[in-house]
């Protein structure tokens, strides 16, 4: 039996294409139809936010640039607006309105950086992005004038501060000494204030106790009564005579002598001559009399202050206390032996000591019938200690000593310093 059997095998693959073909022709269309929803869904966002992100506490997502900076400011001013900073310090209350501190946020940079989120990489991304998002969230930040702060602190400390009063001592006409006492002083805690403020506003959007209550710190005087009882006792005196001077050159003098009368210097605490008379001006009250300059005797205003200068050294002179400041005339001065002056020019020359004594000393100055005196006062059992000063001529110094007494005892003879010899 003759069985050829012809397979058509073209035909055959054909049947075998066909359904694969429509296969892949109907995941074409659905690509395509994928492709053209997602583009549809990109363009749809494409000038407007991606969806669930947020900042702070407002969904910007399917908003534009200009939609989310609307919102925020409406709702960010409406907070602002809205909020006080009260101060309480004791039964006083002060008010900050927030809107006054022109406070600026950070919008525009923040709604950039919402908007650029899951635009970069390629189209499934930015598809999935919109589709499937992710939360993001962001805060914002923000500046603020604090010179309102500035202004209601200055209202504060006026309205609450109040000075220490230092202890005083003054000599009555019986010549005893009296003890005005201290007072205790009050201050605004400026530094706590300000920086309690800066923390509710930097929070100001969170924060929901906005009243700050400060105490005022209490200021110990510098000098207390306590510390001034003991001045009971002159412990030096040193007088010299001004009576060659002319009316000027006198009052010179008394002015000098008036700024320096009742200074009270603390154990420590450092005497300026310079600080305390001041400057040697007319409209300070000094006139022109003679004075020495280099190597000469010229007219110039405060001329005579130095026989101030020198006759108080000569009375530190006489004590245990440091002299850290002084200089020797150009010329001998006729009021005083060689080697003990103390010349003085606002600015450049001072004299100037150190109470080295655990006791505050008091300075009593007067110029009175062409005399000027300045006497020093403090603790009675200083006075158990005398002193001399001795000026000897040696070749062309003058060598300056103290000789120190104990109980009228000889207790030692130190040479101070040595000058020219005029």
């Amino acid at each position: 039996m003759d069985s050829n059997i012809i397979i058509d095998t073209d035909k055959h693959k054909k049947k075998r294409k066909k359904p694969v073909l429509i296969i892949v022709g109907i995941i074409g269309s659905l690509v395509v139809v994928q492709g053209l929803f997602m583009y549809s869904s990109i363009s749809k966002y494409k000038s407007k936010i991606y969806p669930q992100i947020w900042i702070e506490d407002i969904n910007v997502g399917g908003k534009t640039k200009e939609q989310a900076k609307k919102l925020i400011v409406d709702v960010h001013s409406d907070i602002i607006t809205k909020k006080n900073i009260t101060i309480k310090i004791n039964s006083k209350e002060y008010t900050v309105n927030i809107s006054k501190l022109d406070m600026k946020y950070n919008y525009s940079d923040i709604i950039d950086k919402a908007y650029n989120i899951g635009r970069n990489g390629n189209i499934f991304k930015n598809y999935f992005a919109i589709t499937s998002p992710d939360e993001n969230k962001f805060e914002l930040t923000h500046t603020y004038n604090f010179a309102i702060i500035d202004t209601v602190l200055k209202d504060i400390v006026k309205d609450n501060n109040k000075d220490a009063t230092n202890a005083t001592l003054t000599k009555n006409s019986s010549g005893k000494f009296i003890v005005i006492k201290d007072k205790t002083g009050l201050s605004v805690d400026s530094e706590g204030i300000t920086k309690a403020i800066k923390s509710k506003v930097n929070n100001i959007d969170k924060e929901e106790n906005l009243v700050i209550s400060s105490e005022l710190k209490k200021v110990d005087p510098k000098i207390k009564a306590s510390e001034l009882t003991g001045v009971t006792t002159k412990i030096s005196s040193v007088t010299t005579n001004f009576k060659n001077s002319n009316a000027n050159r006198s009052e010179n003098i008394r002015l000098s002598a008036a700024a320096i009368n009742g200074t009270v210097i603390m154990p420590g605490e450092v005497f300026s001559f310079n600080d305390v008379v001041g400057d040697r001006t007319a409209q300070n009250g000094f006139k022109t009399a003679k004075e020495i300059i280099g190597d000469k005797v010229v007219d110039g205003i405060g001329g005579g202050v130095c026989q101030a200068s020198t006759t108080l050294y000569n009375a530190i002179l006489r004590t245990d206390i440091i002299s850290l400041e002084r200089y020797q005339h150009s010329l001998k001065s006729s009021y005083i032996g060689a080697g003990l002056d103390a010349t003085v020019a606002y600015g450049i020359l001072d004299y100037r000591f150190k109470n080295t004594y655990t006791y505050p000393i008091y300075i009593e100055s007067s110029a009175y019938n062409k005399n000027i005196t300045f006497s020093i006062y403090s603790n009675s059992s200083l006075k158990s200690k005398t002193y001399e000063i001795l000026n000897e001529a040696v070749g062309k110094t003058i060598r300056v000593s103290r000789i120190t007494y104990e109980n009228n005892k000889f207790l030692s003879k130190v040479l101070l310093y040595t000058d020219k010899l005029h």
